[in-house]
């Protein structure tokens, strides 16, 4: 990374830009942090539609002494990126070409598979507490219908999956992370679908329809417990504090 270059971080609250702050952390970084809150429909500023089309978070400007910039968006994507450009020592990155392809996995996975079921579930949630007054009990008893049918066995499938990964990452290499024997961005992506929105809060699992996760998914939980614990994830969240004030209104 050049002296000069400079990288700045758009985080919006409540978000998956967390980890990216993460990230650029465990890899020593110096950034930039613009920081966004949510309306109060809970959805992103207008002002994030200045930096990419998409008005989403997070999204990284990374801008060349020249003056020329790089815009980045979407959390495997940037994830990737810097791993491969910001990661010549490996802190994050696997040596081993096997467990490399898995990490690249993880990096698809979370925000193609896991994560859409989870906003999905979010969204119902919404759907239930914000329709009409006059039609609140069927929307609530049609979501229902369609989240205990598909999204909410499809999300503890997708659980079911993550605890055998850790199952046999400790059987096999003693291992508390989901590739090799160390913190990878696998562990980093994963961290918000798992940590932030199921096993930090029973009351979120609740919501999102599963209960007893402890017990269900214990490997899952530890896991959760040992990233919480991580010191450069407490340092990250701690730069946010202030901000990340607004949780959804369900």
């Amino acid at each position: 990374m050049s002296q000069s270059e400079r990288i700045v971080v758009h985080w919006l609250n409540y978000s998956r830009s967390q980890r990216i702050i993460w990230l650029l952390e465990e890899l020593n970084i110096p950034f930039e942090l613009k920081t966004y809150k949510r309306t109060k429909e809970f959805r992103a500023p207008l002002e994030l539609d200045d930096v990419h089309p998409l008005g989403k978070s997070p999204v990284i400007e990374i801008i060349k002494p020249d003056g020329e910039k790089k815009v980045l968006a979407e959390s495997g994507h940037i994830i990737q990126y810097f791993l491969k450009h910001y990661d010549p020592n490996h802190i994050l990155t696997p040596t081993n070409p096997k467990e490399l392809e898995e990490m690249d996995y993880f990096l698809h996975y979370s925000e193609g598979s896991l994560n859409s079921l989870l906003v999905t579930l979010l969204v119902h949630q919404f759907a239930k507490q914000k329709a009409p007054f006059g039609t609140r009990f069927l929307m609530g008893l049609l979501v229902k219908g369609i989240d205990d049918q598909f999204y909410l066995p499809e999300l503890k499938k997708n659980l079911n999956f993550l605890e055998n990964v850790l199952i046999k990452q400790k059987k096999e290499l003693n291992s508390k992370y989901f590739v090799g024997n160390s913190l990878t961005g696998a562990d980093i992506i994963l961290s918000f679908p798992i940590l932030t929105n199921i096993f930090s809060s029973k009351d979120s699992a609740k919501a999102l329809g599963v209960n007893d996760i402890e017990k269900r998914w214990p490997n899952l939980n530890e896991w959760s417990e040992n990233i919480a614990k991580e010191p450069k994830f407490i340092k990250a969240k701690e730069l946010v504090a202030e901000y990340d004030t607004i949780t959804p209104n369900i």
